[in-house]
């Protein structure tokens, strides 16, 4: 490995492919994913330590106090943050590190994690992203309709990435491989920073 390991944050509109893309991405290169964590119950269909570290609330706020996370929030009543371990254990390793995350989540990693490569993952176009939403058929009509409510706002963070990516239809390989090169690239990248946490506000509440 490089002496100057990557964090990828990816993100892009629901229904876009992140899960995949970071699955296959994993297969391929052995990238690290950071994982949240989070006090609400796991689903019956997900594991601790994969989809999520689960904990209790008194637990989440415990580590809050002592500061263990570069980043945290209350989603709809529950906590979800991401700890420093995920991201700087790996790092101090050498190994590269990718943060799937959503476009508020973007905006927030660029003012904690300087020299991180922002990826946007995109369809091929709009009518292609509306087509996958509901194909998917796992949302009922107002989440839905909230969902693609949500794509401009998507849409216009794209501007702000580092890097798009297209995952077309049935191309899952190009934008893995895309990706893949991606940080390959920027590993041997001399005028990219190396990746520092900005205390001052991952530290604030």
């Amino acid at each position: 490995m490089s002496r100057n390991p990557v964090v990828a944050v990816l993100h892009g509109p629901s229904g876009v492919g992140k899960d995949t893309v970071i699955d296959e991405l994993r297969r391929k290169t052995g990238i690290f994913r950071a994982t949240s964590t989070t006090s609400r119950l796991p689903r019956p269909t997900e594991s601790d330590g994969v989809d999520y570290h689960f904990v209790t609330s008194e637990e989440f706020e415990r580590r809050i106090a002592v500061g263990e996370f570069l980043e945290h929030a209350r989603v709809y009543g529950d906590w979800k943050g991401l700890e420093k371990r995920e991201v700087l254990v790996p790092l101090a390793e050498g190994r590269d590190v990718i943060i799937r995350t959503d476009v508020q989540g973007a905006r927030r990693w660029r003012q904690i994690l300087e020299g991180a490569v922002f990826i946007f993952l995109m369809a091929e176009d709009r009518e292609a992203l509306r087509g996958r939403l509901i194909g998917r058929g796992s949302e009922d009509g107002v989440s839905l309709a909230a969902r693609i409510a949500e794509l401009e706002d998507e849409l216009d963070d794209m501007e702000n990435n580092d890097y798009v990516v297209i995952n077309r239809h049935g191309r899952l390989d190009d934008a893995v491989t895309e990706i893949a090169a991606i940080i390959e690239r920027e590993r041997q990248n001399p005028d990219r920073a190396t990746v520092r946490v900005l205390p001052s506000l991952s530290d604030s509440e």
